[in-house]
């Protein structure tokens, strides 16, 4: 389970950063495991709170602060950075 972001992006040409804090309370319906899920809903709700960006990567972090998911916006969709597909260790 995920308990942590940070989204980095762009606005106006000049770089962005939101943090916070992840849990069942703010994010409702949501699979707390599921990255691209969440991230989605971190876009609409920043949107829906008129901070508009052109975002790029997160960061997730999970509960033990063990483990961080980096993942990228490619291709109209978020994925996790090891998944690249200019990755040269894996057969695309």
């Amino acid at each position: 389970m995920y308990i942590y972001y940070v989204l980095r992006g762009t606005q106006r040409e000049q770089p962005i950063e939101q943090e916070g804090d992840i849990d069942e309370e703010h994010f409702p319906d949501i699979d707390l495991d599921n990255g691209p899920q969440i991230i989605n809903y971190l876009v609409q709700q920043l949107r829906a709170q008129g901070i508009t960006g052109e975002w790029s990567e997160c960061d997730l972090t999970d509960g033990a602060f063990e483990s961080e998911d980096s993942y990228i916006y490619f291709n109209g969709r978020w994925m996790r950075r090891a998944d690249a597909p200019w990755r040269k260790d894996r057969s695309n």
